[in-house]
């Protein structure tokens, strides 16, 4: 039976959760987590996700009302299946515009959690991005769950540069690659790199021949006669010029007459 991972995409409208910088946080999110699923999907995992769309979990236009219901409904489905893992995404945000990092939340710190952080951390290293640690939350509705569960706060939405970070596609992908990593890591699943396609050794490109070989044989023949016939050095030169121009049509090599 395959492990069971329930992806949550932070918020919902009518609540974007942070914005800053061009993004909204509930779209930041939600995009993050079909490609975190898409690597979880690759390793045999079963993946849920607790919104499939940009609305939230509640149908109540009162936005307190709405937010309780929908953490209410998150908790509810996870719950409700075979969970393994629970993984909650979003951004942070802070008045101060230079706030920047990644953090992993989480109910309690165990293996699991540690796994995934470690998997996270090797990627922000790479990166050159602060690593802002495991924190614990117990006051985090969304973690309240049966499952192990964590909440990743993937940078600051209200930072410039880490806004443009999360606007590129090829980090985001290289993101969701590194936490899909640690999921695995976390549920006892190998992680298995994509296999990048084998680029095919460059062919020498063969020089399209305009003449025959044949034909071009039947000229040096008749150029050879008259390059034994001549008397004056120059045209010798000129008539082997010319047989060296036949041979090179004819993808032959240049020689001396």
């Amino acid at each position: 039976m395959s492990k069971v991972v329930v992806i949550d995409p932070g918020h919902g409208m009518p609540d974007p959760g942070a914005c800053g910088n061009g993004l909204q946080e509930h779209e930041r999110a939600f995009a993050l987590a079909q490609l975190v699923g898409k690597v979880l999907t690759r390793h045999g995992v079963t993946v849920l996700f607790t919104r499939n769309g940009e609305r939230s979990l509640s149908n109540a236009t009162n936005l307190k009302t709405n937010k309780n219901e929908d953490l209410a409904a998150r908790q509810r489905f996870s719950n409700s299946k075979a969970t393994d893992f629970f993984l909650s995404l979003h951004m942070n945000s802070s008045d101060d515009s230079t706030s920047n990092g990644y953090e992993t939340l989480c109910y309690s710190q165990n293996r699991q959690i540690e796994a995934l952080h470690a998997a996270i951390k090797a990627f922000l290293q790479r990166h050159g991005l602060k690593d802002r640690g495991i924190k614990i939350r117990t006051n985090l509705a969304v973690l309240k769950v049966k499952a192990k569960a964590a909440l990743l706060e993937c940078f600051f939405i209200s930072n410039p540069k880490e806004a443009a970070l999360m606007k590129d596609a090829a980090f985001l992908l290289e993101l969701a690659e590194a936490i899909g990593q640690g999921v695995l890591v976390a549920i006892g699943i190998a992680y298995v790199p994509v296999k990048k396609p084998e680029t095919p050794p460059t062919q020498p490109k063969e020089e399209k021949k305009l003449m025959k070989t044949e034909d071009a044989n039947k000229i040096i023949r008749i150029l050879q006669d008259r390059w034994n016939a001549s008397t004056c050095q120059d045209e010798k030169k000129e008539v082997g010029r010319l047989a060296d121009e036949v041979r090179m049509a004819a993808g032959m090599k240049k020689v001396n007459i």
